[in-house]
């Protein structure tokens, strides 16, 4: 059954990086919910969780805009702002998971349980939520700028044409900068 529940986890997280998002593997809802596990099995199963959900988040955290820029690619603004829409959605699912009932559950239970792994995963998702925001708002404000990047990078424009757009987008940036 372990190696069953093994497959089923990395089968959700494969899933979810597909869909592009960060999927957290819940444990087995036979060892959560079950009386006659012993705590310190339930513990070690809790705790094995709670180690991968800190790799996967803190590889999220990791992420960061100039990627495309350290591969040699040459993106243009439009990458800028699809970062931090993925960003900012993979971010909100993920706060959104770490809410769920039984996340909350396997958090009491270690707590309880005098787990030393909890007091760095509270931690943890106090960075989650400051990155979170940052990559909410970060989107909110690039977005006011995406209609004028799709301009841009539109090739059937000649170089006047292009021209027209920089005094918008450069006022766009300066409301940006004036108000973020």
């Amino acid at each position: 059954m372990d190696n069953f529940h093994q497959f089923l986890a990395h089968t959700q997280v494969t899933l979810g990086l597909v869909e592009g998002r960060t999927s957290l593997p819940l444990p087995p809802p036979d060892v959560t919910q079950s009386e006659k596990t012993s705590s310190k099995d339930k513990a070690a199963v809790l705790e094995s969780a709670i180690g991968h959900w800190t790799k996967q988040i803190k590889a999220e955290l990791r992420k960061d805009p100039e990627t495309a820029l350290k591969k040699a690619v040459h993106p243009d603004p439009l990458t800028e702002v699809a970062f931090w829409k993925n960003k900012s959605t993979n971010l909100n699912s993920i706060c959104e998971q770490l809410a769920g009932e039984r996340i909350k559950k396997v958090l009491k239970f270690l707590e309880q349980n005098k787990s030393t792994q909890t007091s760095a995963f509270s931690k943890l998702q106090k960075e989650v939520q400051i990155a979170r925001l940052e990559a909410d708002e970060n989107f909110k404000y690039l977005q006011t700028l995406e209609k004028y990047f799709f301009k841009l990078v539109d090739t059937s424009l000649d170089l006047t044409e292009v021209a027209e757009f920089f005094v918008p987008i450069m006022h766009t940036i300066l409301l940006i900068w004036t108000y973020s």
